[in-house]
This record gives structure tokens, sequence and C-alpha cells, in this order.
């Protein structure tokens, strides 16, 4: 089964080479093809657990949103956290914090497969809030 990579079309254009390096994280992690796909908005997806969507909060904003956010983040913020009906939901603050975001994740993923028996990123099990500040990710 392929891993998918969501990405909202405006931030896409400002992220290709970290979205290149998430996806060989992934394929290298998984064995697997990884493939990004486009989309407008957070989409209910058909394999949450195999599906991970970055998306910023201006995005969820946008009154055609089907997901609202219900607390605000800053611009250097994110969120990652996994819903049953999204996947991974990784929501940046801005698009510069969203295309850092693909680094921490791709830590979190390579820290999550090292310690799973299976060796297969568990994306319903990774969950982080924080700020990501000149290229350093900083834990709130």
């Amino acid at each position: 089964m392929t891993m998918t990579l969501l990405v909202a079309k405006p931030a896409a254009q400002h992220m290709e080479s970290e979205l290149s390096e998430l996806q060989q994280v992934l394929t290298t992690l998984t064995a697997r093809p990884a493939q990004v796909a486009y989309s407008t908005f957070v989409e209910t997806v058909v394999d949450p657990k195999e599906s991970i969507q970055l998306t910023t909060i201006q995005q969820l904003k946008h009154p055609f949103s089907p997901l609202q956010l219900k607390q605000e983040l800053k611009e250097e913020e994110v969120l990652m956290v996994y819903g049953d009906r999204y996947g991974l939901l990784v929501i940046a603050g801005s698009d510069a914090a969203l295309s850092q975001s693909c680094t921490k994740l791709g830590m979190l993923l390579r820290e999550k497969c090292t310690t799973s028996h299976d060796h297969h990123p568990h994306l319903e099990e990774i969950y982080w809030s924080g700020s990501v500040i000149l290229d350093q990710p900083v834990v709130a």
C-alpha cells in the first residue's frame, strides 16, 4: 500500500524540496512508495493510517473548509495530531512553518519506526505541538 502526503495547493509551491525529503523518509522507512497529492482543503481520506495531510491555519479559516481548528496558531507554531477520518494532520501557522514542519515530522517518523516492533510508522501515535524558529524545532 502507498503512503500519501496530501498538501494544500497554495503551500506546496513553497516547499518542494521539503516534501521530497519527507517522501524519501517515508519510502525508506516503509519500503513502499510514498506519493504527494494536492488538495484545496483537508479531506476525509480512505485510509487514514496511510495518509498525512499538511496545511496552514489560513486554509482552515477558509469558509468552504470542512475542518475548523478551535485554537489559534502563531506564525511559527505547528500542530501534528492524528484524526480517525483525516489521518495525520500537520497544521502550521504559516507556509514557512509548514515547510519546516516536514523536517520535524521526518524526525518523529524515524523515531517511531526505530522504537516500534514492526518498523512501520504508526501515524495514530504521533502528536506534537510546538514552535519552529530559525530551523530549530522548539517544543512548547
